[in-house]
């Protein structure tokens, strides 16, 4: 359970998120319990879920993504799902 979030841009042909995931904050949490967030590229953009467990980590987590959308394009559009 979470909120959803997509982030739409155009994803160029060849992108990926190996160095993204070097520079998003840590998601884990302790056995049992939901992840921070999670996030997936697909092709239209990222999606984005918010598990509601740590505001300040999933804040960081979603700027990183709309940060890496800004590198590729003017303008992004953020909607929540």
């Amino acid at each position: 359970m979470g909120i959803e979030y997509k982030i739409r841009f155009p994803v160029p042909l060849g992108f990926g998120i190996e160095q993204l995931q070097r520079k998003l904050p840590a998601s884990e949490v302790a056995s049992g319990q939901m992840p921070v967030y999670d996030f997936t590229l697909e092709a239209d953009g990222f999606y984005f879920v918010d598990h509601l467990n740590d505001a300040s980590i999933s804040a960081l987590a979603m700027r990183v993504l709309i940060d890496e959308a800004l590198r590729v394009t003017p303008s992004v559009q953020i909607s929540e799902l």
